[in-house]
C-alpha cells in the first residue's frame, strides 16, 4: 500500500512539476506581448491626450505616470528575455499590471470625470489579461485587489465631486463584477489549460518511454516501403545487419542487399499483400561483412495517414543461435533415432541368431554324435575281434577313419567360426602356386566324386602368374568347400571347376574363380540365407547336411582377400558359385580394398587330414631306417601311438615324456631329428627347443618339428619363432609326416 501510494504521490508530482515548468514558459510569450501593447498603446495616448491636457495643470502628472509605465514595460520586456526574468514570469507580471493600474488610478484621481471611461478600460484590460494569459488563478484574485484598491483610493482621496458624477455607481458594480468575471475567466483559463499542460504531459511520457523502448530495444524495429526501402530504423537492427548508421542501411534495398534470396522477399510480399500481416517469418540475411544470420520476422501493412502511402513495419530477432541449436538437437534426434533402428536391428538380428544358435547345437549334438559312434562302434568292433576276415578289419579301420575325418571337419569349421565372430583371423603371406592350390583341392574331392560316379571338369587361365603371394591354405579351403558342396547335393551329371585372370596390374592380379554343378539347385528365397552363419539349407530331400558353416567361413576368406562370393541357381538345373580374389604379384604390393566392413578374423590353421586323403602308404623300410628319431611326448596313449606309426612306417625311433630328458637326449649326438610336443607339465616344448639351440653344433643344428594339438597361426608362428623348424598339427596324418619327416631327414641341415 504505502510503496503504491508513494508511486501516485511521485506520479502526481511530476505532473505538477512538469505543469508548473510549461505554465512559466506559457507565460513569457503572452507577457511580451502585452507589454508591447502597453508600450504602444501608452505612447499613443500621450499623443492623443497631449490637445486635450495641454490646457489643464496636470498633463505634467499624467504624462509622467504614462511615461513610467511605458519606461516599466519596456524594462520588465528586456528583463523577460534573461534567464532570472524566464525563472519568473509571473513577478514581471504583477509589476507590470500594478504600473498599468496604477496609471490609471493617478488619471482618476487627477481628473475624476474620466472615471467611467478610465474604469471601464482598466477593467477590459484586467478581463483581457485574465484571458490571455492563463496562470494561477491566485495571481488573478491579487491582480483583482491591485484593481480594486486603486481605483477605490482615487475615489476616496479624491474631491467631493466625484460622488455626484452620473453613472459612478454602476462604475464600481462594474468594476467589481468585471473583476469577478476575470477570476472566473481565469479560473476556467486554468483549468484548460492545466488538462492541456497534463495530456501534453502524458503524451510526452509515452513518446519518451516509446523513444526508449525504440532505442533501447535488442530486437530490431523498422519501417519500409513498397518497393524494400527502410525509411525507420532503430539502433539494435543497425548492429544487427553489421552497419555503422541508420543512413547506410536506408540507402540499401530488402531484395538486394538483405535477403540472403531474392525468393524469400517475393514470397514475403506476396503474404504481405494476400494477408496484410506475417509472424515468424524465417528467412536468411546477410550482413555487411557477408556473414549470413537468421531472423525471425513479423511484419504488417498500414497506411500512412498524412500521405495515404501503403507502408510495412514489424521487427526481427536474430535468431541464429536459436536456428543452430534446433539443427544441433535435430541432429541429436536423428542420430538417437538412427541409433535406437540400429540397436532394435542388432537386438532382432540378436535373436534370430540366438535361436538360430539354439538350433545349431541341437543339430551339432547329432552332427558330432553321429561319427564319434561309428569311431566307437568300428573300434569296439575291433577290440572285441568281431571282425570275419582281414579285409573286413581294414574296412572296418577305414570307415572308422572317415567317420574321424568327418568329426575333425566338423570340429574345424567350430574352430573357424568361433574365431571369426571374435574377430581373430588373419591370413598368411607367402608365395604360391595357384593352379598346385587347386589341383589339391581337386585331389581331396576326387574320391568322394568317384564314389557318387560324377564328372570333375577342371579348367586353369594360362596367363595366370606362375607366383603369387597371399595364404595358399584358405584359398585352398574356399576351393574345397565349394566343391564339397557341389558333390554334396549333386546326384548326377558334373562338377566344375573354372579359374580365370579377371584384371591384372604390375603389382596385383584380380583372380575369379567358378565352381558349378548340375545339382537339385537352391530356392530363390534361400539364397540370401546360405552366408548366414548357423543357418542350413535343406536339400532336395529335405534332408539337412552338414554344419552350415562352410560357406560363412569361405565368405570371411574372399572378404579377407579383398574379393566378394556370389551365387546363382536355379531349382533343378544346379547352382554356381564365384568369388573373385586380389593376389599380389610382389610381397611389398599393396591391395587397395572397399571396406566391406570388419572382416578381421583369426585363421585356424587347417589340419593336414584335408591337404592330402589318399591311401595309406606301404609300409616299407628305406635308408632313413639308419637315422634315428627323437619324439618327445608326455601323454602315453599318444605317445605309444605315435611310436607305432613311425616304427610302421619304417624310423628308428626312441620316445620321451618331458622336455628335460629332450634336452638331455639330444645332447648325446645320436639323434638326427626331433618331433617336439609344445605342452609339457615339467618343461615345455618351446623352452625345451630354445635349450637345445644353445648347446654347441652340430646339436643345436637337428632339424625339430612341433607336433601339437595348437593349430592357429599364432601358434605356428611361436613355435618357429623358438627355433623349430616345421609344425604338424595333430591329428596327424600318416602320408603327410612321412613327407615332412622325409624332408628334413633330407636336407643338408
Amino acid at each position: 500500500m504505502n510503496s503504491e501510494y508513494n508511486l501516485a504521490n511521485t506520479g502526481e508530482r511530476k505532473r505538477f512539476e512538469f505543469f508548473k515548468e510549461e505554465s512559466k514558459k506559457a507565460l513569457i510569450a503572452p507577457f511580451q506581448a502585452l507589454a508591447k501593447f502597453i508600450v504602444v498603446s501608452d505612447l499613443i495616448a500621450m499623443v492623443l491626450e497631449v490637445r486635450y491636457f495641454s490646457s489643464q495643470n496636470v498633463s505634467i502628472a499624467i504624462y509622467i505616470s504614462r511615461l513610467s509605465a511605458i519606461l516599466i514595460a519596456f524594462i520588465l520586456l528586456l528583463i523577460s528575455n534573461s534567464k532570472s526574468g524566464k525563472k519568473h514570469p509571473e513577478i514581471l507580471i504583477h509589476i507590470l499590471l500594478l504600473s498599468i493600474i496604477c496609471s490609471f488610478g493617478i488619471m482618476i484621481f487627477l481628473i475624476p470625470k474620466t472615471l467611467i471611461f478610465n474604469s471601464h478600460i482598466i477593467s477590459l484590460i484586467i478581463f483581457t489579461a485574465a484571458l490571455f494569459l492563463s496562470w494561477d488563478v491566485t495571481h488573478q484574485i491579487i491582480v483583482a485587489i491591485y484593481y480594486n484598491v486603486v481605483f477605490a483610493a482615487s475615489i476616496i482621496f479624491n474631491s467631493k465631486q466625484i460622488f455626484i458624477l452620473p453613472n459612478m455607481v454602476e462604475s464600481v458594480l462594474l468594476v467589481l463584477i468585471i473583476s469577478i468575471m476575470a477570476i472566473v475567466a481565469s479560473y476556467i483559463n486554468y483549468k484548460l489549460r492545466h488538462e492541456s499542460v497534463i495530456k501534453s504531459f502524458e503524451v510526452s511520457q509515452s513518446e519518451k518511454k516509446f523513444r526508449y523502448l525504440f532505442e533501447n530495444s535488442a530486437e530490431g524495429i523498422f519501417q519500409f516501403t513498397h518497393d524494400g526501402k527502410f525509411i525507420t530504423i532503430n539502433p539494435a537492427l543497425v548492429k544487427m545487419l553489421g552497419y555503422g548508421s541508420e543512413e547506410e542501411i536506408k540507402k540499401l534495398g530488402l531484395a538486394d542487399d538483405i535477403f540472403k534470396r531474392k525468393s524469400d522477399w517475393e514470397l514475403l510480399s506476396k503474404l504481405l499483400e494476400k494477408q496484410g500481416k506475417v509472424r515468424n517469418y524465417r528467412v536468411p540475411y546477410k550482413k555487411k561483412d557477408g556473414v549470413e544470420i537468421t531472423v525471425r520476422m513479423n511484419v504488417r501493412t498500414f497506411e500512412n495517414e498524412e500521405t495515404g502511402q501503403v507502408l510495412f513495419e514489424g521487427s526481427l530477432q536474430d535468431i541464429t543461435q536459436q536456428v543452430q541449436a534446433e539443427n544441433e538437437k535435430q541432429k541429436a534426434l536423428d542420430a538417437l533415432r538412427l541409433e535406437k533402428t540400429k540397436a532394435d536391428t542388432a537386438a532382432k538380428k540378436a535373436q534370430q541368431e540366438s535361436n538360430f544358435k539354439s538350433k545349431f547345437l541341437a543339430n551339432m549334438s547329432h552332427e558330432v554324435r553321429t561319427p564319434m559312434n561309428s569311431v566307437m562302434g568300428f573300434l569296439t568292433l575291433i577290440e572285441n575281434d568281431l571282425f570275419e576276415s582281414k579285409e573286413e578289419l581294414k574296412t572296418f579301420a577305414q570307415d572308422a577313419r572317415l567317420a574321424a575325418e568327418s568329426l575333425l571337419d566338423i570340429i574345424n569349421n567350430i574352430l573357424d567360426i568361433s574365431k571369426i565372430e571374435a574377430g581373430k583371423m588373419d591370413l598368411n603371406e607367402i608365395d604360391f602356386n595357384l593352379r598346385d592350390e587347386a589341383n589339391k583341392a581337386i585331389s581331396i574331392i576326387n574320391q568322394s566324386t568317384k564314389s557318387k560316379g560324377l564328372e570333375l571338369e577342371y579348367s586353369f587361365d594360362e596367363l595366370i602368374p606362375e607366383k603369387v603371394y597371399g595364404d595358399p591354405t584358405r584359398y585352398r579351403q574356399i576351393i574345397l568347400n565349394l566343391l564339397s558342396n557341389a558333390v554334396k547335393f549333386t546326384d548326377h551329371g558334373k562338377v566344375t571347376l573354372n579359374i580365370e585372370l579377371k584384371s591384372t596390374t604390375e603389382s596385383v592380379a584380380e583372380i575369379m574363380t567358378t565352381v558349378e554343378d548340375t545339382g537339385a539347385g537352391i530356392p530363390s528365397d534361400k539364397l540370401s540365407m546360405l552366408f548366414e552363419p548357423y543357418i542350413q539349407v535343406k536339400n532336395k530331400k529335405g534332408v539337412k547336411e552338414g554344419t552350415g558353416l562352410g560357406l560363412v567361413i569361405s565368405r570371411e576368406f574372399v572378404r579377407l582377400m579383398h574379393g566378394e562370393i556370389h551365387v546363382e541357381s536355379k531349382i533343378g538345373l544346379g547352382s554356381k558359385f564365384s568369388f573373385n580374389i586380389k593376389m599380389k604379384l610382389l610381397p611389398d604390393a599393396v591391395i587397395e580394398s572397399e571396406d566391406k566392413g570388419d572382416t578381421s578374423v583369426a585363421v585356424h590353421e587347417e589340419f593336414q587330414s584335408k591337404l592330402e586323403a589318399q591311401p595309406e602308404p606301404e609300409v616299407r623300410l628305406d635308408q632313413h631306417s639308419k637315422k634315428k628319431i627323437l619324439l618327445v611326448e608326455d601323454n602315453p596313449i599318444s605317445q605309444n601311438l605315435e611310436l607305432k606309426i613311425l616304427r610302421e612306417v619304417g624310423y628308428n625311433v626312441e620316445a620321451v615324456s618331458n622336455g628335460n630328458d629332450a634336452i638331455q637326449s639330444a645332447m648325446s649326438g645320436t639323434f638326427n631329428l626331433i618331433l617336439m610336443d609344445i605342452e609339457m607339465a615339467d618343461v615345455d616344448g618351446i623352452t625345451a627347443t630354445k635349450k637345445i639351440r644353445e648347446i654347441d653344433s652340430p646339436v643345436s643344428k637337428i632339424p625339430i618339428i612341433a607336433v601339437t594339438a595348437h593349430s592357429s597361426m599364432k601358434d605356428r608362428e611361436r613355435c618357429l619363432a623358438a627355433g623349430m623348424d616345421d609344425y604338424i598339427a595333430k591329428p596327424i596324418n600318416i602320408h603327410f609326416l612321412k613327407i615332412t619327416i622325409d624332408q628334413w631327414l633330407n636336407s643338408n641341415r
